[in-house]
């Protein structure tokens, strides 16, 4: 009969896990889902069924495909990739759907250009596990500028620690690093990404190695995690990890990940002829920011890392440093910047995954919903501007 309501048998568990997952408490779902508390209060309990148009809209609010719903018990989710998170209030928490599903679209973008490069010949690239952590992490920096090519004329001549980000991006991908930095999952804007959960990760492969970066951190800390990242692919470990600069030291890969990372931006040689112990420590870690080419935070945990400054005076300069990149975000909110959006889907998707796409688009050997569904386009016309503007 037109109009009648369809309900549908679920296990009151899978409706609980499944809002749990959201992180919704039943309030939350029931407003979400324009229902009365009570409601969900009784299908968790099964003590009536939940209408069909429900329990789809609770499948993508937690991100679930809908069949799984009718699962007798909710699976083990876990991350598919090694956990170098460290965990420091001791509370192991689930991975979210927002930090599951990038990881899950990042794999499937990977294994993709994964085979598009084996079927154009591709060499595996030379670099990936070259390394291991018992070698020097400086002679690993050492091998991370030579893999990326840096001309340090041209990497010092930046403006600014901003220029210099996007000129070691373009190596990386030059290098055939696919990188891809990104605030949201995918591109759903109500679904952000969470820096307490997770920074970026890796996904380690000979062939087209994959480095994502929560472009929801400040963006001081995304050059070192770039960093940090690349020295990852050196060993040939994938995985999630947390707050880049200040990595567990229990951790042995991320420690010696660390040491590559602050290596390679901050040599020792060059911060010590730098840095003037007649002089204060703020100003001088100006002065290796604007030497170096690297944040304030990053020039903070060198020093304190090379012993110029006590552990009370960075934690000094850290707090002083983090309220300037708060008062800094709220005044870009204020200027009400509208960035070019074909610029921010190249570095959404990665300018060498991007060019993949597009090439085997014009050749009519892939259809434009897959190329859509890759790169998060939604017409021809605007396949066609973003191929324009990454110069194809």
């Amino acid at each position: 009969m037109k109009g009648r309501r369809m309900d549908t048998i679920i296990n009151g568990l899978m409706i609980r896990w499944a809002r749990e997952r959201a992180g919704l408490s039943r309030d939350e779902l029931a407003s979400r889902l324009q229902v009365q508390s009570d409601s969900i209060n009784r299908w968790e309990a099964g003590e009536v069924p939940i209408p069909i148009t429900k329990a789809k809209a609770l499948a993508k609010i937690a991100l679930l495909p809908y069949g799984l719903l009718y699962a007798d018990n909710p699976p083990d989710e876990t991350i598919p990739i090694p956990d170098f998170r460290t965990h420091r209030t001791g509370i192991i928490r689930k991975p979210s759907p927002e930090l599951l599903e990038t990881i899950r679209d990042a794999k499937l973008k990977q294994e993709w250009y994964r085979d598009y490069l084996l079927s154009e010949d591709a060499e595996p690239l030379e670099f990936i596990h070259s390394f291991n952590i018992l070698e020097s992490p400086k002679t690993a920096a050492e091998e991370m500028k030579r893999i990326l090519c840096i001309n340090d004329d041209e990497y010092h001549s930046c403006q600014n620690w901003e220029t210099a980000f996007r000129y070691l991006i373009n190596h990386a991908e030059d290098a055939g690093i696919t990188v891809i930095v990104n605030s949201t999952l995918r591109n759903n804007t109500h679904r952000p990404l969470d820096t307490d959960e997770f920074r970026g990760f890796v996904l380690s492969d000979e062939y087209a190695p994959l480095i994502f970066i929560n472009g929801r951190d400040a963006k001081a800390a995304q050059m070192f995690t770039l960093m940090h990242e690349i020295a990852h692919l050196l060993i040939g470990k994938s995985g999630v990890l947390d707050n880049t600069l200040e990595a567990n030291p229990s951790i042995p890969e991320e420690h010696w990940c660390n040491m590559a990372a602050a290596d390679f931006l901050t040599p020792k040689d060059r911060v010590l002829s730098i840095w003037d112990a007649g002089t204060d420590s703020s100003r001088n870690i100006d002065n290796l920011r604007l030497k170096l080419k690297v944040s304030r935070l990053v020039c903070i945990f060198r020093a304190y890392q090379l012993n110029l400054i006590s552990y009370h005076e960075k934690e000094n300069l850290l707090s002083e440093e983090m309220a300037r990149i708060d008062s800094q975000k709220n005044k870009n909110k204020e200027k009400n910047a509208h960035p070019d959006p074909y610029i921010i889907r190249r570095y959404k998707t990665g300018r060498n995954l991007a060019l993949a796409v597009i090439s085997e688009v014009q050749a009519n050997r892939m259809l434009y919903r897959d190329a859509f569904r890759l790169l998060g386009v939604k017409s021809a016309d605007s396949l066609r501007e973003f191929s324009r503007k990454l110069g194809y």
